[in-house]
C-alpha cells in the first residue's frame, strides 16, 4: 500500500503486528507505539500511547493471546484492548518486567508463547521464553558463553515444527563467520546449525534468514543470494 500524503500521524516503524483487527506498531527510537483503525493498514493511527512503566525506549512489540507486549531495551510489560477512547489498549497491571530485548528480530513465536535474545541493566545475551509477563532463561551456559562480549543487537530468528519438534533459530550474524543456534522446544535442547563453504573450507552461519509455512512447506529465505528452500529432514 502507499500511504496517503495527507497521513500526518505516520512516524515509520520497525515491527507490525495485528491484534482485534488493529495494525500495531512502534514509533522508532521512542517510548512510543500506535494502533490504527480496525482493519486499515493505511489510514491514520486511532492514537499513540506509550511504554510508560520505564523510562527506556520500545524496540519490539509481538502479539500473544490478544495481548500486545511491548518489549523495551531494559524492560518489558503487556497491554489488552479494552475499548478505551481515544486509545483503545491499557497496560496490563503486574505485567511488567526488568527484562527487555537486546534484538528486535530475535523475537518470534514459540510453542504458546514467544522467545527472543534479552537485555536488562545487568547484563545481556541470555536467551529467554516468556511464560505468561515473566520471562523464562532457556539459554545454557554453553550457548551464553559464545554470546559473551559479543555483537548481538543484529541477531534474526524464525520458528518453525517438524515431526512433532518446534524450533527457535536464532543467527548472530556478526559473530565469528557467522552463527546460528537452534534450540527444541520438545526436548529442551540446543543445536547448532552450519553450512559448510567448500570454496573457502570453512563453516559458516545457516543460510535461513526467515521462514513461513506456506502450502504444507516450511519455506525460508538465504540471506546472501536471496533464493527460497524448503526445509527438509532428508537434505542438509
Amino acid at each position: 500500500s502507499v500511504l496517503p500524503s495527507i497521513d500526518g500521524n505516520w512516524q515509520g516503524a520497525n515491527v507490525v503486528d495485528i491484534v482485534d483487527n488493529y495494525f500495531v506498531y512502534n514509533k522508532p527510537s521512542s517510548q512510543q507505539w500506535a494502533a490504527t483503525n480496525p482493519l486499515s493498514p493505511i489510514s491514520p493511527a486511532l492514537s499513540f500511547s506509550s511504554k510508560d512503566g520505564s523510562p527506556d525506549d520500545l524496540v519490539a512489540i509481538i502479539v500473544d493471546r490478544r495481548e500486545v507486549y511491548l518489549l523495551g531495551e531494559m524492560s518489558s510489560e503487556a497491554w489488552l484492548d479494552v475499548g478505551s477512547v481515544p486509545f483503545p489498549f491499557q497496560r496490563i497491571q503486574g505485567s511488567s518486567t526488568q527484562q527487555g530485548i537486546a534484538a528486535p528480530f530475535s523475537c518470534a513465536r514459540m510453542g504458546n508463547s514467544f522467545a527472543y535474545v534479552s537485555k536488562n541493566n545487568r547484563g545481556e545475551a541470555m536467551i529467554v521464553r516468556m511464560n505468561g509477563y515473566i520471562p523464562e532463561r532457556i539459554s545454557t551456559h554453553a550457548v551464553e558463553q559464545s554470546l559473551l562480549n559479543q555483537r548481538t543487537d543484529n541477531a534474526v530468528a524464525f520458528t518453525y515444527q517438524i515431526e512433532g519438534h518446534e524450533m527457535y533459530v536464532v543467527t548472530f550474524p556478526s559473530i565469528g563467520d557467522g552463527l546460528t543456534w537452534v534450540f527444541d522446544l520438545t526436548t529442551q535442547s540446543w543445536h547448532k546449525w552450519l553450512y559448510w563453504n567448500a570454496a573457502q573450507a570453512k563453516y559458516e552461519r545457516h543460510r535461513a534468514n526467515c521462514g513461513c509455512f506456506f502450502q504444507q512447506m516450511y519455506l525460508v529465505g538465504d540471506y546472501e543470494n536471496g533464493k527460497i528452500y524448503s526445509l527438509e529432514n532428508e537434505q542438509y
